[in-house]
């Protein structure tokens, strides 16, 4: 497993394993999420260019990507993206909006037009599936 803190500046670090690792995972990420990802660690431009297209500061614009590439790289994102496809059709979207994609139980809720219950219900019930896993060391 790769220590996110320790993986936050890829680039510089020049770790190639998990560069690819981040920028295969960008797939699974929110439309604007992938296209940062792509943008910094494939494409290789600078967070200020970037900020400067998307009219953000910088500093928040690095502070997202960390944030993504913490997510990206969490035993949580890993647990969902692989299974997944072995769940309800609603318990995946659920899943999907808010490990993988990163949105809130209402963001979920909304998006998905689901009551907050229900997202909530498929989102402790992933959760508790992923907790049941870690504990068992699988």
């Amino acid at each position: 497993m790769i220590d996110p803190d320790a993986a936050w500046d890829l680039r510089r670090k020049r770790r190639r394993e998990v560069v690819e690792r981040v920028v295969e995972r960008a797939e699974l990420l929110s439309p604007s999420d992938r296209a940062l990802v792509l943008a910094y660690y494939r494409d290789g431009q600078r967070a200020s260019d970037i900020a400067r297209l998307a009219g953000e500061p910088v500093r928040a614009l690095r502070r997202r990507l960390r944030r993504v590439v913490e997510r990206v790289l969490s035993p949580r994102f890993e647990f969902v993206a692989s299974r997944r496809l072995t769940w309800t059709p609603t318990r995946r979207r659920v899943a999907c909006a808010c490990v993988l994609e990163g949105y809130t139980l209402r963001e979920t809720s909304r998006r998905l037009a689901l009551s907050l219950h229900s997202v909530r219900r498929h989102h402790d019930a992933v959760q508790a599936m992923f907790e049941d896993e870690m504990d068992s060391g699988r």
